[in-house]
């Protein structure tokens, strides 16, 4: 199919497994998002140095363990992995709500939590990031993608002023909402059949060997290579935008937590309305050029947030930064599923990961601790620019312009 025009195996209809999935994991994904929204609230309360700590303590044990996640999906298949991982999130889930009700939602509380949710994630995420291309056919792949993540964007406009409310309650409450949106994928995930053929026993190489093909597949290919260093400066900058500078900013301008909800829900708005078109429409001819231009609309996005003097012009900017995060995902994401071979695809996912949180963890760290000394607005500020030049940067590489 060319990217844009939409083929007759394209504009069929999607398998009724990839519909369930992506109804169950969309629905979920509203209270998984409320929580997180409610999490970083909590976070904030201690500076901007503890949210930044809380927010990477769950990013680094991912940022270790993706690529051995994604060498025993290979290996077992997605399913067996993401049931073992939901179950041992929604126990954890539970407990932080038991310790944020009865205990106390202390710094060291948060951190656990978020680390532990970390490690279950290095293991969950190259699972359920490989699962639309398991579950639809290689024409209608960009088109799944979209949709896909205009249903996440959807649910995420949904949950951010849920979130905010969560956030001026109870962290008990947003947990259990966390562990009843878990619970949904478990039986969501039950209910559809991911295509995996497991290498034969004959053909099955040590974990570590699998593991360092992995790395030679990205490390050689051009056009991964390429794409993956994109993808991480781009998540690095992007980031923090709302998980970061948002809640602080807000603080900064003494409004309350429900501010925070609208500004991330306006983001996800956008998100979804970008996506959607996507959707129906296709991408753009050149997969690399739609990605780097919408890095440059985030950026442009993110500096009119770190200027806003007012709720109103702040959530203007914060649909632009949804707009460009849409364009650039939609396009990004397929380019780099599509490059891999189906033996590699949870190794090549949980590579994406993994660059994307190296990025993260260390604009998280930096940012958060110059916003402590210097204030959020001249680092957010700072950070714009940076993404527009990203995205700049990406027009020149040959290899990206002509994917």
């Amino acid at each position: 199919m060319i990217p844009g025009q939409p083929s007759a195996v394209a504009s069929a209809s999607l398998p009724r497994d990839y519909r369930r999935w992506f109804r169950g994991t969309a629905v979920a994904s509203i209270g998984s998002g409320a929580f997180v929204i409610a999490l970083q609230w909590a976070a904030t309360a201690h500076g901007g140095t503890a949210a930044a700590t809380v927010l990477a303590c769950g990013i680094g044990p991912q940022m270790v363990l993706l690529m051995v996640g994604g060498t025993i999906v290979d290996r077992v298949g997605p399913k067996r992995v993401m049931t073992t991982a939901l179950v041992t999130m929604v126990v954890v889930s539970l407990s932080l709500a038991t310790v944020a009700r009865f205990v106390d939602t202390a710094l060291w509380v948060l951190i656990l939590y978020s680390t532990v949710s970390g490690v279950v994630n290095g293991f969950y995420l190259p699972a359920s990031m490989s699962m639309v291309r398991r579950l639809v056919a290689d024409d209608q792949l960009s088109r799944a993608h979209a949709t896909q993540q205009a249903g996440l964007r959807m649910a995420a406009f949904v949950a951010a002023p849920l979130g905010g409310v969560l956030a001026s309650g109870d962290l008990a409450v947003a947990a259990v909402v966390n562990a009843a949106a878990l619970a949904l994928v478990m039986a969501t995930l039950a209910a559809v059949r991911p295509a995996f053929t497991p290498p034969p026993p004959a053909d099955r190489t040590p974990v570590g060997a699998q593991l360092r093909d992995g790395i030679r597949l990205v490390a050689r290919d051009p056009l991964l290579r390429t794409a993956l260093l994109f993808m991480a400066a781009a998540a690095a900058f992007l980031g923090p935008v709302v998980t970061l500078f948002v809640p602080l900013l807000v603080r900064e301008h003494g409004w309350d937590a429900t501010a925070v909800g609208w500004l991330i829900g306006a983001e996800g708005l956008a998100f979804f309305v970008v996506a959607a078109a996507i959707s129906r429409r296709g991408t753009v001819r050149r997969l690399g050029v739609g990605a780097a231009a919408g890095i440059v609309v985030a950026g442009a996005g993110a500096i009119s947030i770190a200027l806003m003097p007012n709720l109103f012009f702040g959530l203007a900017g914060a649909l632009v930064v949804g707009a460009g995060y849409g364009l650039a995902a939609t396009h990004l994401t397929p380019l780099v599923v599509t490059a891999s071979p189906p033996t590699h695809l949870s190794r090549t996912t949980a590579m994406m990961g993994i660059v994307q949180n190296v990025g993260i963890v260390t604009t998280f760290f930096g940012f958060g601790g110059l916003a402590d000394s210097v204030g959020p607005r001249p680092v957010a500020v700072v950070d714009g620019l940076l993404l527009v030049a990203v995205g700049v940067l990406a027009v020149t590489s040959g290899t990206l312009r002509r994917a």
